[in-house]
C-alpha cells in the first residue's frame, strides 16, 4: 500500500522541518533524505514554490544542503536564524503575489 502524498502546505511544512534538523545535527538520515526530495518536488511544482528561499533550488539533495548550511556558520543558533529569515522573506513575497525570479533574487 502506497503512501498517501502530502498537501504543497504539509509538505513545506515537512521540509522546513526537516531543513531544522540538517542545520542541527552533524549526520543525516537516510528517511530524511528520501522525504526531502518527495516534499521538494511537491513545493517545486505548485504554486508554493514562491515561497521557496533561493538555496531550495540549489540544492537538490539534502547533503548539498547539509553542506551549505553547515559551511554558512559553525553557529547552529546562526544557521536557524537563516533558515527563519529565509522563510520568513520567502513567504512575505509569496503573500505579495510576487513572482519568483532567480535571477532577481537578493538571497540567491
Amino acid at each position: 500500500m502506497t503512501e498517501k502524498a502530502p498537501s504543497p502546505a504539509e509538505a513545506l511544512a515537512e521540509l522546513q522541518e526537516i531543513l531544522r534538523a540538517a542545520a542541527i545535527t552533524a549526520s543525516l538520515q537516510r528517511v530524511a533524505a528520501a522525504r526531502y526530495t518527495i516534499c521538494r518536488d511537491i513545493v517545486l511544482k505548485s504554486p508554493l514554490r514562491a515561497a521557496l528561499p533561493g538555496f531550495l533550488l540549489q540544492c537538490l539533495t539534502i547533503s548539498r544542503f547539509h553542506d551549505f548550511i553547515h559551511l554558512l556558520d559553525p553557529d547552529v543558533g546562526v544557521r536557524l536564524a537563516f533558515l527563519d529569515a529565509s522563510f520568513q522573506s520567502s513567504a512575505t513575497r509569496f503573500r505579495g503575489k510576487r513572482t519568483f525570479d532567480v535571477f532577481g533574487d537578493p538571497e540567491f
